[in-house]
């Protein structure tokens, strides 16, 4: 199944490459029969025979159709054995040409290059997307959780078998390498809002990271740190965050120990759905009402019910436990807690380009 939807180029060109050169052998023939005949007839006589005539006499000598003879070789020198070496030649292209049409029907060709059609097609039509690169133990916990809040995501995987683990949770797989600028092109990573390098290997996601940014300036770009000490190094490619899955899996486990209250609070309020709570931010805008006043005369616990529990600033910086007099500027996000409703208002006052949008 993910062969057939990811129909890599690879196989599209080759399906393509057998029917042109099946149609190619066939013209050739033909072409090569006609001048044939027309020359042997020219020797005879010049215009002794039309190039049409020829060309229909080449067509049912080849085709073995077998209706009558439109010019009569039998009456010229050499017209019975370009005819016979026109026979020869005629039924082993006929039998290469429709063994190549039969294979690009029934082996699939034609399959692969619908599929790879409906991929371009697909592709072009997407637009703010997420682009996950590497689909294995992180890569897969990622797609579940941007499919889980209703984002378009396309996954990059060299493994076709981790491809099929994650199929149906994804809009588009793609079955290709991730460092190649040719897949990530084909993944619209140009119109992408987020590119995730979840791969094993710190150099190739480092690599990954390198390029997307070339290709994309302005798309989040987040990347997975399999060893600590390339977090800066991966900061310094262009991630806008890394990820170190085994200092956070250390730091949960430390948490679990000394905090597991807390832990299960948190857990519970960001994964599971019947769990009214979330955590959640709501990015200030010009068109929002809360630009200009006060934490304090906003007084959105009044107005949305969310409580803010910390605002971050436009040079990134995040003030924990904001005061009431501080000031809401376009540029700023609040992190508050509410439920689905009260999180939806707070981004509708704060005019947060999410606004209206269901609340994950």
């Amino acid at each position: 199944m993910i062969r057939q939807i990811t129909a890599t180029i690879d196989d599209y060109r080759m399906a393509r490459r057998r029917v042109i050169v099946a149609s190619l052998v066939s013209f050739t023939v033909i072409s090569i029969g006609a001048l044939g005949y027309w020359y042997i007839g020219y020797r005879q006589m010049p215009g002794m025979w039309t190039f049409g005539e020829c060309i229909y006499m080449t067509a049912i000598t080849v085709t073995t159709v077998g209706f009558g003879e439109v010019i009569d070789v039998a009456a010229v020198p050499g017209g019975r054995e370009w005819t016979m070496i026109l026979l020869l030649f005629g039924i082993s292209a006929n039998l290469f040409v429709v063994s190549s049409i039969t294979s690009f029907f029934v082996e699939g060709d034609f399959g692969q290059i619908r599929a790879y059609r409906r991929l371009q097609r697909q592709m072009k039509t997407l637009n703010n997307h997420y682009i996950v690169c590497g689909c294995g133990s992180t890569g897969a916990h990622v797609i579940e959780e941007m499919i889980a809040i209703g984002e378009t995501v396309v996954a990059i995987d060299l493994d076709e078998h981790v491809l099929e683990h994650v199929e149906g949770k994804l809009v588009l797989p793609i079955l290709g390498d991730a460092t190649e600028d040719e897949i990530l092109e084909r993944a619209g990573i140009s119109r992408a809002k987020g590119i995730v390098a979840t791969l094993d290997d710190d150099k190739t996601n480092m690599f990954v990271v390198v390029s997307a940014r070339q290709h994309n300036p302005r798309a989040r770009i987040v990347a997975k740190a399999v060893q600590h000490t390339a977090i800066q190094k991966l900061q310094r490619a262009g991630a806008d965050a890394v990820v170190s899955p085994n200092m956070i899996g250390g730091m949960r486990i430390a948490s679990e120990l000394v905090r597991p209250h807390v832990v299960k609070f948190l857990d519970d309020m960001l994964r599971d759905k019947n769990v009214g709570l979330r955590i959640e931010e709501a990015e200030i805008t010009k068109e929002g009402s809360l630009r200009g006043h006060t934490l304090r005369g906003a007084d959105v616990r009044r107005a949305t019910g969310s409580l803010v529990l910390a605002v971050r600033l436009a040079d990134g910086n995040i003030e924990h436990a904001p005061k009431g007099d501080m000031i809401l500027e376009v540029g700023q996000t609040l992190i508050a807690i509410g439920s689905i409703g009260q999180i939806a208002r707070l981004r509708e006052l704060a005019g947060d380009r999410r606004a209206g949008a269901p609340v994950p």
